[in-house]
């Protein structure tokens, strides 16, 4: 960690007085924390883009493996680099059903692999019927560790080839509405197959950089709080959503108020209390991170997607006016903001997993979303904010 001169200035400021020995102490926790190297496989078939989704998601070359059977006599083989830089470690497992011999020597390697890994992304190639020996690896190998709470998504990867493929918007890189329907279509058919929730099903194209805020998103929200710190900093910043921030920046002020809070001996409440509001002379911590500005407003942004909108729509673009023009300088504007930051993504989640989704998210344009953003539009803002908090707690009853 770098100088933490002002951070424990910070600290006897806000209350608390810690000795030499307790800054040893903490500085070493939070080093821990903020040097620690995530370990996330990558696992599919051969051919279906594992290389270029980890190329796009991290805006850097990872090394490619030039000996497939040395990977499976010693995992530390098929760990990449990104550029031989520390940050993160991305597993790229060789890809099952290429031939029976294979499969029963990477059947041994996911075993080794999968105790020690923090996530998985499982990538499934957009336009592949055969999968059959995804299938059979899934079941036996690797379901009995994500019954265990082991963060784990399918990667439905190049849905831009997915018909009707001249559809695909090459100058906005994103789906026309019916190749927008027929890539949920296919993502609700592989959750059936696999007999899986369709929220851990995350439609993507690596190639095309679509919808690869959602699957970040999803990565973010899954991992632990003292893991999500260093794969949101290796992001590509294009990727890094005003949500993902918000929460990775909530985990690591909990992270350092806990480690604070045993080194002193204070109530973890207290230590939260006292950094609360001592946080604006954290700069050297909470600083650490380079964070980016994109992203939505979590249930506006999933109405936009049912309807195929883009990221920059008009819809998207007034909400976050609204949210970073006027709401967040509002009494009590930061605490509504953050209170939905952390209800809206199982809100989404819910309403993903209902069979009448397309109904409700219908309805949601119609009642909310559109007669919000006409308020906007003709600045009216403490009418959009009353409708709006109308629409999450309604949410929060029915779901």
């Amino acid at each position: 960690m770098s100088d933490t001169k002002d951070f424990f200035e910070g600290l006897e400021k806000a209350g608390i007085k810690v000795n030499e020995n307790q800054k040893k102490a903490i500085r070493d926790k939070l080093n821990q924390v903020l040097t620690y190297e995530p370990r996330i496989g990558v696992f599919g078939k051969t051919g279906v883009g594992k290389s270029s989704l980890c190329n796009a998601l991290f805006g850097k070359d990872i090394c490619a493996i030039s000996d497939v059977e040395a990977c499976t006599r010693d995992t530390k083989d098929v760990i990449l680099n990104l550029d031989g830089e520390k940050g993160i470690k991305l597993i790229d497992v060789p890809g099952v059903g290429e031939s029976s011999q294979r499969d029963i020597e990477y059947r041994e390697l996911y075993k080794k692999l999968l105790p020690e890994l923090d996530l998985v992304l499982w990538l499934i190639k957009a336009d592949d019927r055969a999968m059959a020996s995804d299938e059979q690896f899934y079941k036996e190998i690797v379901k009995p560790h994500i019954d265990q709470d082991k963060p784990f998504f399918f990667v439905l990867n190049q849905v831009d080839k997915i018909e009707p493929f001249r559809e695909w918007n090459e100058e906005m890189h994103e789906p026309g509405s019916k190749q927008y329907q027929n890539i949920h279509r296919k993502a609700d058919d592989v959750a059936a197959f696999f007999g899986v929730a369709s929220s851990i099903i995350v439609p993507v194209s690596a190639n095309e950089k679509y919808n690869l805020t959602k699957l970040v998103d999803e990565m973010i929200y899954a991992l632990p709080k003292e893991k999500k710190i260093t794969v949101f900093s290796q992001v590509d910043e294009r990727f890094q959503s005003r949500e993902a921030e918000v929460e990775v920046k909530k985990s690591l002020l909990e992270v350092v108020s806990e480690t604070v809070g045993k080194v002193v001996e204070k109530t973890g409440e207290v230590v939260v209390k006292l950094l609360d509001n001592a946080k604006e002379r954290f700069g050297d911590l909470l600083g650490i991170l380079s964070f980016g500005r994109r992203g939505g407003c979590y249930i506006t942004t999933a109405v936009c997607e049912f309807y195929g909108k883009p990221d920059d729509c008009h819809e998207l673009t007034q909400f976050r006016k609204f949210r970073d023009e006027w709401l967040a300088k509002q009494e009590g504007g930061k605490k509504l903001i953050l209170d939905y930051y952390k209800d809206a993504p199982s809100i989404v989640k819910k309403i993903d997993s209902k069979e009448d989704r397309e109904k409700v998210y219908r309805a949601l344009n119609e009642i909310y979303i559109i007669p919000c953003v006409n308020y906007i539009d003709h600045n009216l803002y403490e009418e959009c904010k009353i409708l709006y908090v109308e629409m999450l707690d309604e949410m929060r009853k029915v779901l």
